[in-house]
């Protein structure tokens, strides 16, 4: 059986109205923490990617050359 729970200190407390026996043994296993990205980083993010492109009003070509290569693989 699987249980969530929230680590506060050395303790686990578990979530709902879990109760196991006193001394049973348990494995942990940590959650990766979930990426929050706030809009202005993203931007930020986006941005720089976007000078990083060729400074060309053709961005349909680009991408069709892109595919192209990509199913060349």
């Amino acid at each position: 059986m699987t249980y969530k729970g929230v680590a506060k200190g050395k303790i686990i407390e578990l979530e709902g109205d879990v109760v196991l026996p006193e001394g049973t043994r348990v494995r942990v296993v940590p959650e990766q923490p979930s990426v929050v990205i706030t809009l202005t980083d993203w931007l930020k993010e986006a941005r720089q990617l976007r000078r990083q492109l060729p400074k060309t009003s053709d961005s349909v070509e680009i991408l069709r050359q892109m595919r192209e290569k990509r199913a060349s693989r």
